[in-house]
């Protein structure tokens, strides 16, 4: 047997070895770490020290607003892909296209970002609209509010989701 393959095979398992002490030296170690004193605070006032995302005693100690939450909704949706949050007042339009009217988008499939606005700008949405119900109506069954929208249906999201975009949208003032 050629000398490198014995060295390669030696190179291997002190390689090995000394990566299994590391996982066993720092779990050891990290269990020996007392808790923070927000761990305390909380399992004394819940029980346990465990997060999850509908934890009621994190209001408080930087979990995210309702609102917040609804952003990242219209994030992961795709909203932005024809919505647009610029300020009114700048020339961005001719960047962006100019705001649609009904007939622009009536009976057209979807273009590529960016090439031009198909949906309202909604920077200032939560000054233009303050009434709940006809968002709520809108993102359910948008052609229910504005006949011939393009607008998908959002009807799979949870009452808590869109709550919470909702929410973000009012903040939009």
């Amino acid at each position: 047997m050629p000398r490198y393959v014995v060295g390669s095979i030696l190179l291997v398992i002190v390689i090995f070895s000394s990566f299994g002490l590391t996982i066993i030296a720092g779990s050891t170690y990290m269990s020996s770490v007392p808790p923070s004193k927000l761990a305390m605070e909380k399992e004394k006032m819940w029980g346990h020290t465990g997060w999850n995302i509908h934890d009621p005693f994190m209001q408080g100690w930087g979990a995210p607003t309702l609102a917040s939450k609804g952003k990242t909704i219209f994030i992961r949706e795709g909203c932005w892909w024809c919505h647009t949050l610029l300020p009114e007042q700048t020339q961005d339009w001719t960047y962006f296209g100019a705001p649609p009217s009904q007939e622009d988008i009536q009976l057209e499939s979807p273009s590529l970002f960016g090439s031009d606005r198909k949906a309202p700008d909604l920077l200032h949405i939560g000054s233009r609209n303050k009434v709940k119900a006809w968002h709520y109506v809108h993102h359910r069954n948008p052609r229910a509010v504005t006949p011939g929208s393009i607008m998908p249906a959002f009807t799979y999201l949870s009452d808590d989701d869109m709550d919470a975009l909702i929410a973000f949208l009012e903040s939009l003032k």
